[in-house]
């Protein structure tokens, strides 16, 4: 378990002019150490959130409570500078837009440089050397050229790359990658899933993938867990998921893809400011009953989580 990281009970919420938006709700969950733990669910179910809380990298108005538990340490509890001594070098993170990630003013060599300058004190030259090492090692234009380039002079698909080649450099023992396929087409898609293949069979990487893409999910991952308005619906093995979901609401999101029936989820997901009581996804589910309107616990189901009144 030591390898692990281990939600117990995580509630997230942030203070805001027009109420208190309830992001994540006591969430249990443990992520498996050299696996690949996808969280899906639509835009605004909690997902980016979660991965944020693990490295400390939420906002000023957030009120955390819970505890996230990695090798014995809470890290919601540990001061700043230990944080910082454990964010790329043991726990990395590759957010969801490259465009705003990169430094357009610094070259793609500085940028690599830097992460074994600033972590591993590596010497400039060592730090240029191990640089050219990453660039080659994520099919990045090669030897000086690639290394002189600035971002914007990248393909959306290297512009991604990098992003993982600056995650991964430092070898750390866990990888939050959040939204990797977002706005890229069907051929960049596939070069990232080639990426992540290749990261998961060449390294005992424990991997948090946070996802829109179900595709890249079922191919992906080991453990799935689904999300809707802040709680976890659904979690269990990525093929039993996928192959027979459980909960009205997994099915939903299943159908609701392009190679599946193409049938939209009924209505919108609830305000965070402002949740429905009894089960959250109640008002949009074809099969609500009057015990719907009580909150369901999330229940052992064949062998997976489920919160539904329909397996009590």
């Amino acid at each position: 378990m030591d390898n692990h990281i281990v939600l117990k009970q995580l509630t997230v919420s942030f203070t805001t002019k027009a109420g208190t938006v309830k992001a994540a709700n006591r969430i249990d969950a443990i992520f498996p150490g050299g696996q690949i733990s996808g969280i899906v669910g639509e835009t605004g179910s909690g997902k980016s959130v979660l991965g944020l809380s693990v490295l400390g990298l939420l906002p000023e108005n957030r009120i955390v409570s819970g505890s996230i538990l990695y090798k014995n340490r809470d890290l919601l509890q540990l001061p700043e500078p230990e944080m910082n001594a454990l964010r790329g070098k043991t726990i990395a993170f590759v957010p969801q837009n490259p465009d705003t990630a990169l430094n357009p003013s610094m070259t793609v060599g500085a940028q690599l440089s830097e992460m074994f300058t600033c972590h591993a004190k590596a010497s400039p030259a060592e730090a240029h050397l191990r640089a050219l090492e990453q660039l080659r090692r994520y099919a990045l234009p090669e030897s000086q050229i690639g290394f002189d380039r600035y971002s914007f002079q990248l393909s959306g698909g290297q512009r991604q790359r990098l992003l993982c080649a600056m995650g991964n450099a430092l070898e750390p023992e866990w990888l939050i990658a959040d939204e990797p396929t977002k706005g890229l087409d069907a051929v960049l898609r596939r070069q990232v899933f080639q990426l992540f293949q290749t990261l998961r069979e060449t390294s005992n990487l424990g991997i948090l993938l946070i996802t829109h893409d179900l595709r890249l999910a079922e191919r992906l991952c080991d453990t799935i867990f689904v999300l809707y308005a802040g709680t976890v619906v659904e979690q269990g093995p990525a093929g039993e998921l996928f192959a027979g979901p459980l909960h009205p609401y997994t099915r939903g999101l299943i159908n609701a893809q392009p190679h599946k029936a193409l049938m939209p989820l009924p209505g919108m997901p609830p305000s965070l400011i402002d949740l429905p009581a009894g089960c959250k996804f109640g008002p949009r589910c074809r099969q609500r009953t009057k015990l719907c309107s009580q909150e369901p616990p999330l229940r052992n189901v064949y062998g997976r989580q489920v919160r539904c009144w329909q397996y009590d």
